[in-house]
């Protein structure tokens, strides 16, 4: 979180620094030039002086003269080296060596770009007599230009830190004292949520009005404290009644969701019992057939008056009878197994491995009364060797759901029509589709389809509570997802995605 204290510190050192910075910039630039305006009327002079008395030392042969003129001149800061030359011979030199100065010896210095050249005339002679090379350094320059910039980065130094401390007492004074109470009287009025305490007026012009403002708004606030307090009694109690009423739906909710549960294996009982009807009569016709014709049999033998021809018609019969009582039999028990496993799947909720296409195919066994009537088709499309580990009831349910609402909804009555239940294998996951060709779902009513209640049957039967057992069971008890696609007048598709392995907990939820 910023600071106001070190904010207004780092825009004064900016601004501080900036300014004395550019001042101390001009002011190098004026004494830089100024010093080489020095350095440059110094070598001038130097020159002029070194054209007036060298002519006669060098015309004369004076080297003891010209060794003191060359001491003299070597003492200026600026000159680094001076080199007299007689006919293009050095005659006479001297050298700075660190604060040393001392003769030439040896070759000269080699001219640099701050070497000067003149030659030497002797009383009006146009033929030079000689010549001299003088060697300058701006040394003496950098150190003032340094020594500048030290008393100016000093300056710069002990003006911030002097303007640092002024401003920071006087930030703290002026501002961080009256805001620090200002945060300690909010703090107390934020602790006391019952009681908010009004605050005394600031000495200080700039907060009266601030605190002023809190005074009044801690009048309102206990105004809205004392009236929130009567209006969280009332909604407390609304709460508890909602929660009562919510708590009462639910459990209505759960009551009709496990009624529709067993209406739906009520009607699987019945039409079970209904097509058991069929095959149990047959058995009866034929074993009574066979009794009689066993019967006439029997008294033929004992009179012994039996003849050919009643031995071939009795066998005839009899295998005719047994050949019926054995495939209706074999009818009856296929429908009551089939029947079994799936009452017994629905009822007992109970997580086992399972093979899908026959646990599909033994559950649309056991609805093929409920289509009897009908000019409905069913297909089950279900590769063989999917093997599960879920929970079958769940599923059964799921496709009893699909095609009690699919014969309430997709069809008219003595409508034809066809419905698909095809799986796929994916990884871990399995893919089942239940489509019809029927007359497809509103789009208004796509997005509702799963709510509890929601039906557009409400009088004719339709609770609204199958496909959002439904929902419930793929979602929670198989642990996957389900979509839904309809177009109106082409037909309904639900797509369930399910795991092989059920959750553990899955049952519970179902």
């Amino acid at each position: 979180m910023n600071s106001i204290r070190q904010h207004l510190n780092i825009l004064l050192v900016c601004v501080v620094t900036i300014v004395l910075a550019a001042s101390g910039g001009y002011s190098y630039w004026r004494a830089e030039r100024d010093l080489r305006n020095n350095m440059e009327q110094y070598s001038k002079a130097l020159e002029n002086r070194l054209k007036t008395v060298l002519p006669n030392l060098i015309w004369n042969f004076d080297d003891e003269q010209l060794a003191k003129v060359l001491d003299a001149e070597m003492s200026l800061s600026y000159v680094n080296a001076i080199v007299v030359y007689n006919n293009n011979l050095p005659l006479a030199g001297r050298i700075k060596r660190g604060d040393q100065i001392t003769p030439l010896q040896g070759k000269p210095p080699v001219a640099t770009s701050k070497s000067m050249e003149f030659p030497v005339f002797y009383a009006g002679n146009p033929q030079a007599i000689g010549k001299v090379t003088i060697e300058l350094t701006d040394a003496p320059v950098q150190a003032a230009l340094r020594q500048q910039i030290i008393e100016r980065v000093i300056e710069i130094v002990l003006l911030v830190i002097i303007l640092l401390i002024a401003l920071s007492r006087s930030v703290t004074i002026a501002i961080m004292r009256p805001l620090d109470e200002l945060r300690d009287k909010l703090n107390q009025a934020a602790e006391q949520k019952d009681n908010i305490q009004s605050i005394q007026e600031s000495r200080y012009v700039e907060f009266a009005d601030v605190m002023a403002g809190f005074n009044r708004i801690a009048e309102r606030l206990m105004a809205d404290i004392t009236e929130k307090s009567h209006a969280a009694a009332e909604m407390r109690q609304a709460k508890e009644s909602a929660e009562t009423a919510y708590r009462q739906l639910k459990e209505a909710q759960s009551s009709l969701v496990q009624s529709e549960k067993m209406a739906s294996l009520g009607n699987l009982v019945a039409g079970v019992a209904h097509e058991i009807n069929t095959p149990v009569g047959v058995i009866v016709t034929s074993a009574s057939v066979l009794v009689d014709e066993t019967l006439q049999f029997r008294k033929a033998l004992e009179s012994n008056a039996l003849k050919k021809s009643e031995v071939l018609q009795y066998s005839t019969v009899a295998e005719q009878s047994s050949n019926l009582i054995l495939a209706n039999a074999e009818r009856a028990a296929n429908l009551i197994q089939s029947f079994k496993r799936v009452a017994v799947d629905q009822t007992s909720e109970a997580r086992r491995d399972f093979e899908l296409n026959s646990y599909l195919n033994e559950i649309i066994t056991s609805l093929r009364p409920t289509l009897k009537h009908t000019a409905i088709e069913v297909n089950c499309d279900c590769p063989e060797g999917i093997r599960m580990d879920s929970y079958p009831g769940a599923l059964s349910q799921i496709i009893t759901n699909f095609l009690t609402n699919a014969m309430a909804h997709a069809f008219e009555p003595g409508q034809s029509g066809h419905i698909r239940i095809a799986a796929e294998e994916e990884g871990p996951m399995v893919t089942l589709s239940f489509s019809d060709d029927g007359k497809g779902i509103a789009s208004e009513h796509l997005s509702r389809i799963f709510d509890p209640f929601f039906t557009t049957k409400r009088g004719s039967g339709g609770s609204g509570l199958g496909l959002n057992i439904v929902y419930n069971l793929v979602t929670q008890t198989l642990g996957g997802t389900i979509f839904v696609n309809s177009q109106p007048g082409i037909g309904t598709s639900f797509v369930v995605c399910i795991p092989k392995a059920g959750p553990r907990d899955g049952g519970s939820d179902s």
